[in-house]
Parts: structure tokens; C-alpha cells; sequence
């Protein structure tokens, strides 16, 4: 009986052992399968997106006369006009043209700053315009990319690679008024590992010197600074400000209201250099004084404060200066570093005081400058003694008024840094929709981030998180105020792009301010364009995936790691080799307002990004029913030429006489 048991026993052994076997197998094969299919993903997800179309925004200045009676009969730019700019309600008078419909020419040249958008015209119209550039990227002010910012960044990393000196972002704050949903308790691991895919990528594109800085509040603070210590180092964090931007507080049921929030400064290297703000006009009254080196206001010579302005923290600053009818004389002395104190070598003359940096109660504090330079400042006139009714003598020096700003402290206050007042107030005046956009900036706040990140005349911002578009629009009034070239790079995905980003963009190149969606004024005094685009998407590639049909319908790991690679070859969105003889008809199904639809591709803007070319000319030619589309420009400062045309059904005598016609139309 014992026998049997254990027969049975070891018989059961075997089918389990069968049985995990199988279930091993199967759960390998269930494992293989999800994982190629992740793989794929993935690719889809890390590959260059294409770019699905660009158009150019520019001020009619820009714009030679010879288009003016083609754009003053277009109804929908003269429609976009009335909306954004009420030009219809501008007021005739005996100088001014009067305003008609349709438009004058005359009209046109009186008003440079109006804002032609090419969405409104043709190819053709397009083409001729954009050839009349000789520095086409160069002489461009604004890029703005519609899409994922990931995907963007991917896409700009060949062309801006180490060339832009600021990024600057307002992300997602991941709070409960926050745009982005999370899962239950994956929020903050969410949305670091949204930080962490993105920043690596976007400082690829910072110079050496430049400077990131990311606004943040408490609950993402902690997080994001260890985060940003760790992927650019804790040696090239620069300050960690905090900003009062809600001087009233965020209204809360309970506890405390937040009133304030952070930005973080970091470097990219030990040469990125923080820059100064602004004077204010307190700061400014302090410096009442003008000489022949500029504005100065007196400061004393003696130190106060903390411990380091004592005399045990700097002996060599603590020496007397002898003073007679106001006049200063520095003493012969020595230093003895054994008693570490300066020997006087001669005494006081007849009349004249002994002076040291002792305050009024007594305590031995430093001068503000070692002998050396003092001795300096003296021969400059730049040291003044005066005496009190009480036969005090108090040192005083020249404190001159840095032209360029003062250094930033890591607390603002400034009352403009109210996201209520000159964020959504500010913003509404612009739209007139206070809804349009939730929590802005402040302008100034922006301003002012610029600043201290060292964005100079000539520079290019990039925000990522583009938002309502203050990152631009500070870059827009920082060039209004010292006829700088500051560029800017924008990215936003979400439906505000065409709502409220684009339209605040062309409205602050208009004029400068509004109020109720009027411009106050029509002064512009600038000159602009702007290119925007809007680039694929992770759904459209997804979208775009075909596969080519296979007589095996049972495959192995091997032939399915096969059929998602080599099988998915010809899709649209994988860039199908054989659709390339037709380039300016390549097309992807994407997915708008709800619908799919067929949408031509921007192949030549795409392989610009690919290829990191830098466009000084775009040409387009034709030759009867041929068009050739001619780019010129640098890719690593070499001069490159990249011409696009159709080849399909082409004989070999045909590129012959595609070379004598580029070679007649150099």
C-alpha cells in the first residue's frame, strides 16, 4: 500500500512538473510578445517626427510692396486683422488713409506692423515671398512648434544643438489646479519622470555658458531641485529665488495661503554668469550724484553688520586714516604678521585727527577697502570727510551706479511679480477672455528671469513648456526696450497654441499695450517674423503603422520581432522610401477636431531638422509643370544646397535638363 502512495505520489509530481513547465512556456511567449511590442513603441515614440506644416507670421515691412494689392484683397487675412487688431475701428483722419474694404495699398504702407500670416495664402504666394530672404532662419525671431514637447525636443536637438544661452519653463505645477492627470499615488513619480525625459534633451541645446531656470512651487520644489542637482550638478546651481507672486495669498479653506513660489537658476558649466536687474526707482535715488564718470551716491567707508565686517575677521581692513579740515591722509605703517596688525611709522601732524572704523558703541569693525586700493580712491577724489556738531568724523566714498543693474537677491518681492495683476489681468486686457488661459505669469516676472539668465541683445530663449506664450512676449518687450535681437523658441502642445499663444504673440508684436482687446496705442517699433509649425504626433504614428499582409498566420517570437520591424517598413509614418519620388505629396492620416483626414507632409522642413541645416535661402523654381524647391544654408558652418523635386517616371535625359535649368537659375 505504502508502494502506491508513492507511486501516485511521484505521478502527480510529473504532471505538475508538466504542468509549470507549460505554464512557463506560454508565460515566456505572453512575455516575448508584450515585450516586442513595448519595443516597438518605444521606437515609435523616440523616433524624429515629421514635421506636418510651416507657416511664417511677418510684419508688413518685411514684406516687398510688390505683394501689397494680393494681400489687401485677401478677406481672410482682413478678417484675422479685424479680429486681433480691430483695424476697422482705426480713426481717419487728414494724414491717414482711410480704412476700406477691401484694403488700400496706401493703406498697407501706413500700417507696417500689421501682421501677415501665409496660413492665409497660397503655396505659390508663399513660395515667391519666402524667396525674396537671403538669410531666411537668421532674419526669423520667433520658432513656434505645435506638438509634444519631448517629440520637439528630439526634432531641434541636430539644429540648436549647444547654441541657445537661456531655457526657461513653467511646468505643470502637479497640483490639484493643475492641467496634467496623474493616477492615484503615481503623481509624483509621474511627474518627475516627465522632468527627467525632458531636461537631459533640452540642455543638449544650451551653450556653455548658458543658464536653465524652471519656475516651481512647494509641491514639486523639493523634487525638482534634486532632480536638476543631479542631472547638471550641485556645483552649477546658481540660487533658488523665492518670488512673491500672489502678495494677497492662494486662498485655502484651511492653513496657511501660499503667496509665494521658486525659481531655480542653474548653470550649465563655472562660465555661465548670472545677469543684473534693473534698477529700481528707490535703488535709484541713492545715486543722486553725477561726476564725470557717471551717476554716484556716498556710502561710508566703515563696514557694519555681521561678523565678517569685525575686525578678528579681517585685521588688514582695521587702520587709521588721519583727517584735518576734512582733508584725508593715509599714514605710513606696516603690517606685523606675528601680532597680525598694521605699526604705524609716523604720527599725527599738527590739527589732524586719528580716525579708525569704530562705531558708536565702541565696537572695532573694518574699512571697506584695504590700503591699497583707498590709497587709489584717494588720488580719484573719490573720498570725503565730514564732521558733526558732536567732532565726529565720518569717511565716506564714492559708490557709483552700475549701469548694467544690480545683482539679483534670491528674494523678489517686486509688487509687478503679481500673477493676478500683470498675469491673468494682463493677459485679459490682451484676449478679453479672462478664461482664455489660467494662471499666467507675470510679464515682469519673465522679464526679469531673462535677465538674470544672461539673455543678451543677440541670444535665443527656449521654453518647452510654452503655456500662454509670456516667454516670447518678455523676449518681445525686453528687444522694444533696447533694440535687441533676443530670439525665442516656443513648444505647446495643447489646443491654446492657435487660441491664445499665437494670437498674444502677433498681438504683442502689434503694439505694446491693450485694453480690452484693443490696442491702446499702434506703436509697434518692431520688426518681426515669426515661423510656426505643427509636428507629428505619437498618436499619428501610431496611426500610420501598416503592416504587410503575411500567408503565416502563426508566428514564431523571431517572425513576430520580424513582422513589427521589417513588415512595418513601408509605413507612412516610418518615412516609406518608394513615396519619396513624390516629396511634396508625401502623406500621413492625422487625427483633427475628432476626424482623420489626409494631410500633406512638410518633407523639406523635416529633413532641415534631421540634417541640423541652418536655411539662408528657399527657392522654388518651375519648369513647365516641374517644381524644384532649393534650400542653401550651413549644417556645421559648411555650405550645403538641398533641391527637392519629383522623380517618379523619369527618364535619364530628364536630369539632364534638371541640371541645365538649376545651373540657368542659380
Amino acid at each position: 500500500m505504502g508502494g502506491g502512495v508513492v507511486k501516485s505520489l511521484l505521478t502527480n509530481s510529473n504532471n505538475w512538473l508538466e504542468a509549470a513547465k507549460l505554464v512557463h512556456s506560454i508565460a515566456s511567449q505572453i512575455i516575448d510578445f508584450l515585450s516586442h511590442i513595448e519595443e516597438f513603441q518605444k521606437r515609435l515614440w523616440l523616433k524624429k517626427k515629421f514635421v506636418l506644416s510651416t507657416d511664417y507670421c511677418l510684419t508688413l515691412d518685411r514684406v516687398p510692396e510688390e505683394f501689397y494689392p494680393e494681400i489687401a484683397q485677401n478677406t481672410d487675412q482682413l478678417n484675422e486683422w479685424k479680429d486681433l487688431f480691430a483695424i476697422h475701428e482705426i480713426e481717419s483722419n487728414l494724414i491717414c488713409t482711410d480704412y476700406t474694404e477691401p484694403l488700400s495699398v496706401d493703406f498697407l504702407r501706413e500700417n507696417l506692423n500689421l501682421i501677415l500670416d501665409t496660413y492665409h495664402f497660397d503655396s505659390d504666394c508663399k513660395d515667391r515671398l519666402l524667396a525674396h530672404f537671403d538669410d531666411l532662419d537668421n532674419k526669423t525671431d520667433g520658432v513656434l512648434i505645435q506638438g509634444e514637447n519631448l517629440q520637439a525636443l528630439n526634432l531641434l536637438t541636430e539644429k540648436y544643438r549647444e547654441s541657445l544661452k537661456a531655457i526657461y519653463i513653467d511646468p505643470p505645477y502637479n497640483t490639484d489646479a493643475s492641467a496634467i492627470l496623474y493616477k492615484n499615488n503615481y503623481r509624483d513619480s509621474s511627474w518627475i519622470s516627465l522632468m527627467a525625459d525632458r531636461i537631459p534633451v533640452a540642455c543638449e541645446l544650451l551653450a556653455n555658458d548658458g543658464i536653465f531656470c524652471a519656475a516651481i512651487d512647494d509641491v514639486e520644489a523639493a523634487n525638482l531641485r534634486h532632480l536638476l542637482q543631479n542631472l547638471l550638478g550641485k556645483e552649477n546651481e546658481l540660487a533658488v529665488v523665492a518670488v512673491c507672486s500672489n502678495p494677497g495669498g492662494r486662498k485655502r479653506p484651511t492653513g496657511f495661503a501660499p503667496a509665494h513660489e521658486y525659481a531655480m537658476f542653474f548653470g550649465v558649466s563655472d562660465t555661465s554668469q548670472v545677469g543684473r536687474l534693473k534698477w529700481t526707482e528707490k535703488q535709484l535715488e541713492s545715486y543722486s550724484e553725477v561726476d564725470e564718470r557717471g551717476k554716484f551716491g556716498w556710502r561710508s567707508l566703515r563696514k557694519s553688520g555681521g561678523p565678517n565686517t569685525h575686525r578678528e575677521a579681517s585685521p588688514r581692513l582695521f587702520y587709521p586714516l588721519f583727517v584735518k579740515d576734512n582733508q584725508i591722509r593715509i599714514p605710513k605703517m606696516k603690517w606685523n604678521g606675528i601680532t597680525r596688525e598694521w605699526e604705524l611709522l609716523e604720527s599725527t601732524h599738527f590739527g589732524e585727527k586719528e580716525v579708525w572704523p569704530i562705531n558708536s558703541n565702541g565696537e572695532e569693525m573694518t574699512w571697506g577697502y584695504g590700503i591699497e586700493t583707498l590709497r587709489e580712491k584717494l588720488d580719484l577724489s573719490e573720498l570725503s570727510a565730514t564732521t558733526d556738531t558732536d567732532d565726529n568724523v565720518r569717511i565716506r566714498f564714492k559708490r557709483y551706479l552700475n549701469e548694467e543693474g544690480t545683482l539679483p537677491t534670491t528674494w523678489w518681492s517686486n509688487k509687478e511679480y503679481s500673477a493676478t495683476a500683470h498675469g491673468t489681468r494682463f493677459l485679459t486686457n490682451m484676449l478679453g477672455d479672462a478664461l482664455a488661459f489660467l494662471f499666467p505669469k507675470s510679464i515682469y516676472l519673465i522679464e526679469d528671469c531673462l535677465r538674470v539668465s544672461s539673455l543678451g541683445k543677440n541670444d535665443t530663449v527656449l521654453d518647452y513648456f510654452g503655456g500662454s506664450g509670456t516667454t516670447a512676449h518678455a523676449a518681445i518687450n525686453l528687444n522694444r526696450q533696447d533694440d535687441g535681437k533676443r530670439k525665442y523658441i516656443l513648444v505647446e502642445m495643447g489646443h491654446h497654441f492657435d487660441t491664445v499663444l499665437k494670437p498674444r504673440i502677433k498681438k504683442a508684436v502689434y503694439a505694446e499695450k491693450w485694453k480690452d482687446a484693443k490696442p491702446v496705442s499702434r506703436e509697434s517699433r518692431l520688426s518681426h517674423i515669426i515661423k510656426y509649425q505643427r509636428i507629428e504626433s505619437y498618436e499619428d504614428a501610431l496611426n500610420n503603422i501598416k503592416f504587410t499582409e503575411s500567408e503565416n498566420l502563426l508566428l514564431d517570437e523571431h517572425q513576430f520581432s520580424y513582422l513589427l520591424g521589417a513588415e512595418t517598413r513601408e509605413s507612412p509614418t516610418l518615412l516609406n522610401v518608394t513615396k519619396l519620388q513624390n516629396p511634396f505629396s508625401y502623406q500621413l492620416n492625422i487625427v483633427k477636431d475628432m476626424q482623420t483626414q489626409k494631410q500633406s507632409v512638410d518633407l523639406p522642413e523635416t529633413f532641415n531638422y534631421l540634417l541640423g541645416l541652418s536655411v539662408q535661402t528657399r527657392q522654388c523654381l518651375h519648369d513647365d509643370n516641374r517644381r524644384y524647391l532649393i534650400y542653401k544654408g550651413t549644417v556645421k558652418q559648411k555650405p550645403v544646397v538641398i533641391i527637392w523635386r519629383e522623380t517618379a517616371g523619369w527618364e535619364q535625359e530628364d536630369w539632364e535638363r534638371d541640371y541645365n535649368f538649376i545651373q540657368e537659375n542659380k
